[in-house]
């Protein structure tokens, strides 16, 4: 018995529908790779970094497809390559607009080891090496000396001194969310469970277990403003995280 007609348009159909799919998906790719060619690269949030060191360290080039480039591989070729990097955002803007958006570390303190002064952010991560004259606006971190430095990686001072690293990012992260950095000279962590720190010219503070940081250094700044300008000495948040003031 001969097919109705009926019954033939409808398999025609069927077979043209995922054809049909398939030139449309082609010839959108066709266009993507044509058309959206990158033309332009603005860099936004830079300060350590200029605006080259930071697209040449991406490998984005002019000319790159806007959406087959892999951010991901960029953003990590960056991390690698500009230690001072901590957060990446690649944004594509049509139809051939590249935006890298950077935060970068700030170095806070720093730390010596045999191949000299390294400079570090609040995380502990190794930013560069630096000279005497740069340390001076720096934080000197005492009783911490990282094995084989490298640029980009935390301080790594051996199994036994690592808890050490954990402890000092967080002072670090206090002070710096404090804005405390250019009022601490030093920071003494030869004593895990209480850590010092010299204040203002005037105070050590000493800090006691790695808890209740936040609390600790409110506490400390509140002491500190109450007390008169000629006050010096030593201010112990050990004992009940309370601040105790002992005269010098």
């Amino acid at each position: 018995m001969a097919e109705p007609r009926a019954q033939k348009k409808r398999r025609r159909g069927a077979l043209r529908a995922p054809l049909t799919f398939i030139i449309v998906c082609a010839a959108l790719l066709f266009g993507m790779s044509v058309f959206f060619r990158v033309s332009s690269i603005e860099v936004t949030g830079n300060s350590y970094y200029t605006e080259e060191e930071i697209i040449l360290a991406s490998g984005i080039e002019e000319g790159d497809n806007l959406f087959f480039l892999n951010k991901s591989s960029a953003a990590a070729r960056m991390y690698s390559k500009l230690p001072y990097l901590t957060d990446v955002s690649i944004t594509r803007v049509l139809p051939n607009k590249l935006v890298i958006d950077i935060i970068e570390s700030a170095a806070i303190a720093y730390v010596t080891s045999e191949s000299g002064l390294w400079a570090i952010d609040s995380s502990c991560k190794l930013l560069s090496t630096i000279e005497q004259s740069e340390a001076s606006s720096l934080i000197e971190i005492r009783s911490l000396t990282p094995i084989a430095p490298e640029t980009g990686e935390v301080i790594a001072p051996g199994d036994a001194e690592s808890p050490k690293v954990t402890y000092l990012a967080d002072i670090l992260a206090a002070i710096e969310d404090n804005n405390m950095q250019g009022d601490i000279e030093w920071i003494d962590m030869s004593d895990i469970s209480n850590p010092s720190f010299y204040y203002l010219d005037r105070f050590t503070v000493r800090l006691g277990y790695d808890e209740e940081l936040e609390y600790k250094f409110l506490k400390l700044l509140a002491a500190v403003n109450e007390l008169a300008a000629g006050d010096r000495g030593t201010l112990d948040l050990s004992i009940d995280k309370r601040v105790h003031l002992t005269y010098d």
